[in-house]
């Protein structure tokens, strides 16, 4: 091993929790982590604030706090709008950040930056170096300056076709099949079925043009119909696949016209067919989404060596699919392996295309999206419900051991690498409404919504299944950890006065410290404070509301509420940070508080590389073993 670090390499694992990581490499389930852990330095007291995707991993990649890279929280508020949390976007674009990232700094000084998958670098400003999307969750999706909990794809997101309803579907039903091309005997003599499906192609990047879709089913014995074939057309020739009950068909190609110009851009995506009965009465077809080639990369031919063909990109590894009931445990396990397959392709062409590369930052994004899903049944389950989740769990974690066996055999040896999450997460507990604390104490109103809608789902679980209204309301609660003043002279339907200002704020704070949550009969709230008191710990800044308020971590929505130290449960709010390359310590653990924004200074002290402008962070000289000189 070379005794200095010459380039830098993150691999970012989102929401991996350090006690859950442990005693999953304890049990010898995660080799490749075990092994880095041993022959580099590991950390088991991560802090940021707050403990959320966007201000994470923003400070990740600039080494300042989310006061100064303006990242506060996973929405966004747009000055001039209204105070609804309704009107909040997600905080995912580069446009956005108000520090320099450390690919920009060292872009600036000549060297070759890879970025792949990482939240808030896109658009990209680099001009030595690629980039593949990083405005969302997931490569080759969009969130910033969307509304709610929607997204973008390119091509486009996943969906179904079934005889019965789902939201994101297409319901239609087999009908005698007619005028067929290319039929072999065997199946026209078997009285086929055929399914008509208009495809609109929802959550486009940019609008496709629809198309109509052929299914096909028959018997291919005499036990009722068992055999699928999806075709562009009447052409069996054609078809796309012919695949059985439970079966994933193979990576398809497909040619997807543009609605605006009519070009055609290439597609790639799989299916599974989730339910086919002997009758063809019950039928649902599981379709991924369709990612292209380009469009979502920088320079755009970026990505001409991937190969597209050995897997999709399985955007949130079906979890809206889940969601509808369209998909179950063992296909979300499945699409989880089909992102890291199509990520780790990505990352080991570029970095064979740019063997002179210097600096590489990366994000995934499974076990957050696991976590969402199944740390509440990990915790509160019941014995069947439990072992399965904590078996889930494990596979999920072998997917991110593979992919980082992987990474690390292409790995240089002169490279500093870096594991790390951007925050932890616990299981679901009492919901706090915020604005029902502060309805208690006169400052607010709302009425109740519907749980109809199909995000209220998403809303309830966060607390924001209300309609606020503001005309009525002193205080107005925001995102995940703030509560503003509804001043007449800044907000519309405001109606606070100036001179009222630090009254109001101060019956924010005091209602927010008297509430009693229904569930519990104690206060959720540890801690409420004017927003210029937050800068003591990273928040504070423009984008903080007037009144930062902090949950106990056993009323989180499993993060985003909470102080890093949180811990409840199975769970923790603590990050993962593990260290190894030229010069690093082997087997040491470093027990001290650190922050994630220590990563960038410790990157740059360690190659002698251009520090970003606008970074606050430290050195962590001691995993050095020649930290002293």
């Amino acid at each position: 091993m070379t005794s200095e670090a010459k380039r830098i390499a993150l691999l970012g694992f989102d929401c991996a929790i350090p006690k859950r990581l442990e005693a999953l490499m304890e049990e010898g389930a995660l080799p490749n982590f075990k092994k880095f852990k041993a022959e580099g330095s590991y950390m088991t007291e991560g802090y940021n604030m707050p403990t959320v995707t966007p201000p994470s991993w923003a400070s990740i990649c600039t080494g300042a706090y989310p006061r100064t890279h303006g990242v506060e929280d996973y929405y966004y508020y747009n000055e001039g709008e209204s105070l609804h949390f309704s009107k909040c976007v997600q905080a995912f674009g580069s446009k956005m950040l108000k520090a320099e990232t450390i690919w920009d700094a060292w872009d600036k000084a000549g060297k070759k930056c890879l970025v792949v998958n990482y939240p808030t670098s896109w658009p990209s400003k680099l001009e030595n170096g690629v980039m593949v999307q990083g405005e969302g969750l997931s490569a080759a999706e969009s969130r910033w300056q969307i509304e709610g909990y929607e997204h973008k794809e390119h091509l486009c997101a996943e969906s179904c076709v079934s005889t019965d309803y789902y939201p994101i579907g297409v319901q239609a039903s087999f009908e005698d099949a007619e005028g067929w091309k290319n039929l072999p005997e065997e199946i026209e003599d078997a009285d086929p079925l055929e399914i008509v499906i208009p495809m609109e192609f929802a959550h486009a990047m940019e609008k496709l043009a629809p198309q109509t879709w052929y299914g096909l089913t028959w018997e291919s014995d005499d036990d009722g119909y068992d055999v699928f074939a999806l075709c562009p057309e009447k052409d069996f020739s054609k078809a796309f696949f012919t695949i059985k009950l439970r079966d994933w068909s193979d990576v398809i190609e497909g040619d997807f016209p543009m609605a605006a110009d009519g070009r055609i851009e290439k597609g790639y995506f799989r299916c599974k067919l989730m339910e086919l009965s002997d009758d063809a009465e019950d039928f649902k077809l599981y379709i991924s989404g369709i990612n292209g080639t380009h469009g979502f990369c920088a320079p755009d031919d970026a990505l001409k060596n991937v190969d597209f063909t050995k897997n999709i990109l399985g955007n949130d590894m079906g979890f809206v699919a889940l969601a509808n009931g369209i998909i179950d445990d063992e296909t979300v396990l499945e699409l989880a392996q089909f992102h890291s397959e199509w990520l780790t392709e990505v990352l080991t062409t570029l970095m064979k295309d740019h063997p002179d590369w210097d600096l590489l930052y990366m994000h995934s994004h499974l076990v957050d999206w696991f976590y969402h899903g199944y740390l509440d049944k990990m915790e509160d389950g019941n014995e069947e419900e439990k072992k399965k989740a904590y078996d889930m769990e494990r596979v999920i974690y072998q997917i991110e051991d593979k992919f980082l066996g992987i990474m690390m055999d292409h790995m240089p040896e002169d490279a500093l690498t870096c594991l790390i999450s951007d925050h932890g997460a616990t299981p679901m507990g009492p919901i706090l409404n915020t604005a029902e604390a502060l309805k208690q104490a006169g400052l607010c109103a709302y009425e109740a919504r519907s749980n109809d809608d199909a995000s209220a789902f998403f809303d309830e679980s966060e607390g924001f299944n209300y309609d606020l209204i503001p005309e009525k309301s002193l205080a107005v609660p925001q995102r995940y950890m703030f509560v503003y003043v509804n001043l007449k002279s800044k907000y519309p339907g405001g109606i606070v006065e100036d001179e009222d200002y630090e009254k109001v704020r101060n019956q924010i704070i005091d209602a927010l410290y008297d509430y009693k949550h229904p569930e519990t009969g104690e206060r959720p709230v540890m801690c409420a404070i004017p927003k210029e008191d937050a800068k003591v710990f990273g928040m504070g800044g423009e984008q903080a509301g007037d009144v930062v308020y902090v949950l106990k971590p056993e009323y989180m929505a499993e993060h985003g509420y909470g102080f890093p130290t949180g811990e409840s449960g199975c769970g923790s709010l603590k990050n993962i940070m593990l260290w190894k390359g030229p010069g690093v310590k082997k087997g040491f653990v470093y027990e001290r508080p650190r922050w994630l924004v220590d990563v960038v200074p410790t990157f740059c002290h360690a190659t002698g590389n251009p520090v970003p402008a606008d970074t606050e962070g430290a050195v962590i000289y001691q995993i050095f073993e020649k930290h002293n000189n």
